[in-house]
């Protein structure tokens, strides 16, 4: 008997900014007096730690960066989301408290391995946020010119800017599920950026010079050019032995403690996932500098993913010629800011379908044996549009899929670290022509979804869609999603004729769909496999057929 192997979901951790979640109470201080237009350092605001408005995260709730010194000359900031906040709040507004809020760490994509270090702080609902002003009225300001912009494939800006003396400047942030008042996401070298500094600190960006492309010098268009760099990934056989065994010592002593099985059970993901990920960051940096020594790569702007085999750096001729020789380097693709502006949105099946699975020209990425669907408008909060990859016989087939879809230089999928049936790829791409959220999804025949093997039901109401007619296959011959006695009925029935008729015939679908035992033929043992399977699920079995099968009669070869 074999036993399916269960994977903890792997959680969101925190990466650079952070975000909260705070209160309705709200109260607004006494009417500051206007501020002058200069930028000299008249201004003074007093406040060491603040919070100031800078766009709204999902759902449309106004989105806050927590800002407090992290010296004497910078500040640092978390990323804050107010579900209840007023609605006469404007971009660079700013917010004191008394400090004794309290805060709770929330992780916003629990099942996102592309993006598991994004995460955001909820304040209580019994804080009070006090109105000061704007960052445009407390605060000086000056103007900085971007000198990098880079993304790191999980959901960080880092932004490199120099004032008029050459002094440098750091800007980062993450900016999954947030739509911000002044992105620099989409920045390029050269631009300008009028910045808000309080203290001779920097705050936030006020706004983008109109100017700022015209002025980009000519140095700035010969530079050398960005590439996401492919490398082959990670051998997890040993973090995985070591998970494994911190795991099987971690729960005999939480049973020493005498905690009952559910509270085990949590504490042992919980505990497995954070082992796991560490471990992991720590081998994906030590794989990366390996690559990054190779190329002979130098300087700030290297940016290496601490959960895929993945770097986005400048390369010049001369080393992107070494990193196509090197044979460490899987896969190289030129790095686009993927600023898309088109005339109107992709809003129904087909053209999303054709954007994401065509190449720049039109071209198909994929062979015409893939099979493939879309499901708009879905998810919990239905803003999500999922592109559906379906019909694989083998999980081993996903991998291969998505980089052929990643040769379009438009978008990119990126890699979770565990690859399984039913796993959602989260798309790189910062800006796209559709309105809503887009992942991928490929499903595996008669596979069950998840890390930790969900029924059908389960997995269907996490991403709002009916899963099974992308999963289901073996059994099912008429079609209808689910496997019972009138399967075990169509079989026998096509079993009489192929023995009685020499002009009956099945097609090789049907004999997919029929032949349970996986002996290429179709017998009445299929039909009393089936019967079986259904007896078992009508009594509160959740396995798939394949499973069930292998577990009580055999293994399929």
């Amino acid at each position: 008997m074999k036993k399916r192997r269960l994977l903890s979901f792997i959680s969101a951790l925190t990466l650079s900014l952070t975000s909260l979640s705070f209160a309705p109470a709200y109260a607004v201080a006494e009417e500051k007096a206007a501020a002058s237009a200069s930028s000299t350092s008249d201004n003074k605001f007093d406040a060491e730690k603040f919070y100031v408005v800078v766009g709204t995260y999902e759902n449309k709730y106004t989105q806050l960066k927590y800002v407090y010194p992290k010296s004497n000359t910078e500040y640092t900031g978390d990323k804050v989301v107010w579900e209840n906040a007023p609605a006469d709040l404007s971009y660079g507004d700013v917010l004191v408290s008394d400090g004794n809020e309290k805060k709770t760490l929330v992780y916003s994509a629990p099942d996102n391995p592309v993006y598991a270090m994004a995460s955001y702080y909820k304040l209580d609902d019994s804080a009070v946020l006090n109105k000061v002003g704007n960052c445009a009225d407390l605060m000086d300001s000056k103007e900085l010119t971007v000198t990098s912009a880079m993304y790191d494939g999980s959901g960080h800006w880092s932004i490199h800017l120099n004032d008029a003396d050459g002094q440098e400047y750091y800007y980062g942030y993450n900016f999954y599920a947030s739509t911000l008042g002044v992105d620099l996401g989409s920045s390029k070298t050269g631009d300008k950026y009028q910045f808000a500094f309080n203290d001779g600190k920097l705050v936030v960006p006020l706004s983008k010079k109109n100017d700022a492309e015209a002025s980009a010098s000519e140095n700035d268009k010969t530079q050398s050019k960005s590439y996401w760099i492919f490398y082959k990934d990670i051998d997890t056989k040993e973090i995985d032995e070591t998970v494994a065994e911190k795991v099987h010592d971690y729960t005999y002593s939480l049973y020493e403690q005498g905690l009952g099985g559910t509270e085990v059970e949590k504490k042992v993901a919980d505990y497995s996932q954070e082992i796991r990920l560490g471990l992991l960051k720590e081998a994906y940096k030590e794989a990366s500098a390996k690559i990054v020594k190779e190329l002979g790569i130098e300087g700030t702007e290297v940016f290496c993913s601490n959960y895929t085999a993945t770097i986005v750096c400048k390369l010049t001729d001369e080393q992107y010629a070494k990193a196509q020789k090197s044979e460490n380097i899987e896969q190289i693709t030129m790095f686009n800011d993927f600023t898309l502006e088109p005339q109107t949105e992709l809003t129904d099946k087909n053209s999303i379908i054709e954007f994401f699975t065509t190449d720049s020209e039109g071209k198909p990425l994929l062979g015409d044996d893939v099979k493939i669907d879309a499901v708009l408008n879905s998810g919990k909060n239905k803003d999500t549009d999922y592109l559906i990859i379906y019909g694989l016989s083998d999980k081993k087939e996903i991998s291969p899929i998505v980089k052929k879809l990643n040769t379009d230089s438009r978008f990119s999928w990126g890699t979770p670290i565990d690859i399984f049936s039913g796993g959602i790829f989260y798309t790189t791409t910062t800006k796209l022509p559709v309105k809503n959220n887009v992942q991928l999804i490929l499903f595996v025949n008669d596979t069950l979804p998840g890390f930790t093997g969900y029924d059908i039901a389960r997995y269907s109401e996490e991403v709002g869609f009916d899963a099974r007619p992308y999963i289901i296959s073996r059994g099912d011959t008429n079609g209808d999603c689910s496997i019972d006695a009138v399967d075990a009925s169509n079989i026998l029935s096509a079993y009489a004729k192929l023995q009685t008729s020499n002009d009956y015939s099945l097609t090789a679908d049907e004999i997919k769909k029929m032949d349970v035992d996986g002996n290429d033929k179709v017998d009445a043992v299929d039909a009393s496999l089936v019967l079986s399977y259904y007896t078992d699920i009508a009594t509160g079995g959740s396995s798939m057929l394949k499973d069930f099968v292998e577990e009580h009669y055999f293994t399929f070869g």
